[in-house]
């Protein structure tokens, strides 16, 4: 059987450590970084969302007081 043949498993290794170490630094330079500033930008957008919302809802507790008096 051919991928029993020990004679082949040097070049195997070979390339899964290139292929490995290439995938690895792709990930870590190109792909993981945009996707911590996706999740930045979307922390930020609901956190500016959720102050927005409470805002809205102060003033929205002080026109009720002020329409009840």
């Amino acid at each position: 059987m051919p991928q029993l043949d020990v004679s082949g498993f040097p070049s195997q290794i070979f390339w899964l450590v290139i292929t490995f170490v290439f995938l690895w630094w792709l990930m870590a330079k190109v792909a993981l970084p945009k996707v911590g500033l996706v999740l930045e930008e979307r922390q930020k957008k609901i956190s500016d969302s959720l102050d927005m919302a409470d805002d809205l809802r102060k003033e929205a507790a002080s026109e009720l007081e002020s329409y009840e008096i």
